[in-house]
């Protein structure tokens, strides 16, 4: 049925609408509707309750997916897959030693015993010389020097664990090879004078007789040029300072590989301990067997 207002102003009207016949009313909640308009029934679906931690859940996450490299990992550790595993037997529970038990008779047991001390012997003896032989190191390199010109494996393994020592190792290299430079070119010039660089005396007189009898003599060491010392003192440390030791041992190790001879006495009240280096007899000729004189020694570590 359809109402129609007339209002004051003309050509305006109001309508209103209202079903005359009886309709289905919607429902709070959405519904199927079977059978007759009379009867209908209404289904609600099951909420699921919240997810929740458990402990099947938690061995789901442990096994993982199947096919999953967690679920491979799974079966692995627990042996599934394996046709030769066994399960663990009643005597594999039993507590016992986890070292091999050795049952000895009674009439062997003396010479057990004494074959077992000599082994225990053997190892601290072995034990004893590989501790001794880090500390006595410098007489190791007196007792078996390596060629000159060759860096030791002893000191190349040495100054890989201590960086630090380098700069020491620079030190001391330089003034050696300061030295070596001084008397080579001393042998030089004393080769071109035609005198001997080296005298074994500083207080020995060259003479030199002319044809007519007339003698004339001059020093040795003004014909080489000035005075340059066969042994120099390279490092010093107080007698009771033991981080010396490793300074004397890497003067010795420079000493081999320059071929010149090394050695450390102790001196003064406080004592020190002073390491020096020098010539050999022969001056520096282990040197010119290598013709030039080598690459720095703390360039090669």
């Amino acid at each position: 049925m359809t109402i129609t207002a007339a209002s004051g102003v003309p050509g305006a009207t109001i309508s209103l609408q209202i079903p005359l016949d009886d309709t289905v009313q919607a429902g709070a909640h959405p519904a199927v509707a079977t059978g007759s308009k009379e009867t209908s029934t209404v289904f609600y679906r099951h909420k699921e309750p919240a997810r929740r931690d458990s402990m099947k859940r938690r061995e789901a996450m442990a096994k993982g997916k199947e096919g999953s490299r967690r679920r491979q990992r799974w079966e692995n550790d627990r042996l599934l897959n394996n046709p030769h595993a066994e399960p663990p037997l009643p005597k594999d529970w039993e507590i016992r030693p986890t070292h091999p038990v050795h049952h000895v008779p009674y009439y062997l047991a003396p010479l057990w015993d004494a074959g077992l001390s000599a082994r225990v012997s053997e190892r601290k003896a072995a034990a004893s010389k590989a501790k001794h032989s880090v500390h006595v190191s410098t007489q190791s390199v007196a007792s078996k020097p390596t060629t000159p010109g060759v860096v030791p494996k002893e000191l190349r393994e040495k100054l890989k664990k201590s960086r630090g020592a380098k700069g020491l190792l620079m030190d001391l290299e330089n003034s050696v090879r300061e030295f070596v430079a001084k008397w080579e070119e001393r042998e030089k010039k004393a080769q071109a004078d035609g005198i001997p660089a080296d005298p074994d005396s500083d207080d020995e007189e060259i003479v030199f007789i002319g044809r007519n009898g007339a003698m004339s003599d001059r020093q040795t060491n003004t014909a080489t040029g000035p005075d340059v010392k066969r042994e120099i003192m390279l490092f010093d440390t107080p007698a009771a300072d033991k981080g010396g030791s490793f300074g004397r041992w890497l003067v010795h190790h420079i000493g081999v590989y320059y071929g010149l001879k090394t050695w450390s006495v102790t001196v003064g009240n406080p004592a020190r301990r002073e390491a020096y280096i020098g010539l050999k007899t022969g001056g520096v000729k282990a040197l010119n067997v290598l013709g030039a004189m080598p690459r720095p020694l703390w360039g090669l570590v």
